[in-house]
């Protein structure tokens, strides 16, 4: 076994958290906007019911498998090829992932904090602190997890001061335009979800893999009230269109104001930030290499971790040219790519595994 180290159920439901919410809590209300507008809230619900079934997806399929991830299993269930070939294309999007939610780090500091500072060393120091925990182990991510996590939620319930600011009014009226406008707008918030197929990398590892399923499922219900409650205080406090804003909830942090002594609170969301996207990059990172050392059958992962993180920078400095196309691709493209990674090959695999299962079980009645 290439991990070595153990972590419960519950850690595993606490670096999920992060894992989904670091980069789109910031993005997702915007994105959502510009589809649905003041029904926006209601992506949610859509995205929620496929958290659940790519939680039953992945759990079922450690079920079936024990002690496997996807890339292990995909060979026993379609082949030796084609399961290498899937394989492969996990290592290659969660490189890709990697490098993405890095570069997206970057020009969200860049462009609001950090103005001079060169976007290669922005990247690089964040890549580098993540692949020195991805070489720790996972026993490495999950403590620091639970450490930093108190630190991503807290600077949320600050936007409670904005109360007396909000417009309750927006959410109004209800489902103007229809359904179709809400289902669009789900998409992005679907494809966020999905990242919680990332378990399978962890479910081998967790010393209580029977709980497996309830905390994936208490981490996507608690995950879906979050974005929830940042997308309501975006349109409450903005108003419908605030899918034309890049970063509403950054707004709504500069926004807040206590008398002459609790301003600029942003330099909270940009601990949060920091925070949410070094465990996000770390979740990655870890399953890039986890899946790279499994598909060509290698004695430890833990040699290849600093060569893929500097891969993965490449990638994310190379495959965007700008932050409009980046913009671009995460409102269109991410999403739908998300879902057939992490929901619709699974779900192949399970009707596969299931269909192989029930054939067995009748020739051995």
């Amino acid at each position: 076994m290439l991990e070595k180290g153990k972590i419960s159920a519950f850690q595993m439901g606490l670096m999920m958290y992060p894992t989904v919410l670091a980069s789109g809590f910031l993005v997702l209300p915007t994105i959502t906007a510009q589809f649905a507008q003041n029904d926006l809230w209601l992506t949610g619900i859509l995205a929620a019911l496929t958290g659940l079934v790519t939680v039953y997806t992945v759990t079922r399929l450690h079920e079936l498998y024990p002690g496997q991830t996807v890339v292990q299993y995909s060979e026993q269930i379609l082949g030796k090829i084609p399961g290498k070939v899937i394989g492969l294309a996990y290592i290659t999007y969660n490189l890709h992932a990697t490098g993405g939610v890095t570069r997206q780090y970057a020009e969200f500091v860049t462009g609001n904090f950090l103005y001079k500072t060169p976007l290669l060393i922005i990247m690089g120091s964040l890549i580098l602190l993540s692949a020195i925990a991805v070489r720790g182990g996972v026993e490495t991510l999950a403590r620091s997890t639970v450490i930093f996590l108190p630190a991503f939620i807290f600077p949320v319930f600050f936007l409670l001061l904005l109360l007396p600011d909000l417009d309750v009014k927006a959410i109004f009226p209800v489902l103007n335009h229809g359904v179709t406008p809400v289902i669009k707008g789900s998409f992005s918030m679907m494809g966020w979800m999905n990242e919680l197929f990332l378990m399978t990398f962890l479910l081998p590892s967790v010393t209580d893999p029977e709980k497996g399923r309830k905390w994936g499922y208490i981490s996507m219900i608690t995950i879906t009230l979050f974005l929830t409650y940042s997308s309501l205080i975006a349109l409450f406090l903005l108003g419908p269109n605030l899918g034309s804003r890049v970063y509403p909830i950054l707004i709504a942090f500069r926004y807040v104001s206590v008398g002459s002594f609790l301003e600029n609170l942003e330099s909270l969301l940009l601990a949060m930030w920091v925070i949410g996207n070094f465990l996000q990059v770390g979740i990655f990172l870890y399953a890039a290499t986890l899946s790279f050392a499994q598909c060509f059958q290698l004695a430890d992962y833990r040699p290849i971790v600093f060569p893929l993180a500097l891969l993965s920078l490449i990638i994310g400095i190379w495959d965007v040219p700008n932050f409009p196309v980046f913009g671009l691709l995460v409102r269109s493209a991410v999403p739908f790519h998300i879902l057939s990674t992490y929901l619709l090959i699974p779900l192949l695999l399970l009707a596969v595994a299931s269909l192989r299962k029930r054939k067995t079980s009748r020739k051995e009645g």
